[in-house]
């Protein structure tokens, strides 16, 4: 009788356990490390996997702290990674980037960050990474002319662009959405 008791208390806890913890895993993130998200159970808005998106990020303000990966960047793996939880990957070159202004010292070599500033570049392996998975980042120009940069001095991942301007202008009339800072 006893143990029957206790296999009714048994089988009545498995029965009242949360459904989670038969639910298969999550994928793993596109970019590790960065743009971490919880879970909105009954979410409204998600991502369709049946839509193409193309976005430009357009990064022009000053880092929040100098010494991690700039928001804005973290910004576009957050969106790779909450797309690649619903089983979206936006192709190659859908999903771009234009530094321009403050931050762009984001896209030194770790070399050229190191002469400038002293310190190696705290946004190089996200740039490796958010490359990697079909990002497109872009250098305004007409910001590296301002600062003086030599070609050598940028990242080899980041494509240099006349001017932010243009970018930003020809991307949206392809039909990209602009997400700024």
């Amino acid at each position: 009788m006893r143990t029957f008791a206790m296999s009714l208390i048994i089988a009545a806890a498995l029965a009242a356990a949360p459904a989670l913890a038969l639910t298969p895993p999550l994928p793993a993130p596109v970019i590790p490390g960065y743009g971490m998200f919880g879970e909105i159970p009954d979410a409204f808005e998600i991502p369709d996997p049946k839509l193409e998106y193309k976005l430009l990020f357009d990064v022009s303000a000053a880092p929040a702290d100098p010494a991690t990966a700039h928001q804005g960047l973290r910004r576009v793996a957050l969106l790779l990674n909450i797309l690649g939880r619903y089983g979206v990957r936006p192709a190659a070159g859908n999903i771009a980037v234009i530094v321009h202004g403050k931050p762009d010292t984001l896209v030194l070599t770790q070399e050229a960050h190191m002469k400038r500033h002293g310190k190696p570049n705290p946004n190089f392996e996200l740039i490796k990474m958010l490359s990697e998975a079909g990002v497109s980042i872009r250098l305004c120009g007409q910001s590296g002319l301002a600062r003086g940069y030599a070609t050598e001095e940028i990242n080899p991942l980041v494509k240099v662009d006349p001017a932010a301007i243009i970018t930003i202008a020809t991307l949206q009339s392809k039909g990209y959405g602009l997400v700024q800072d």
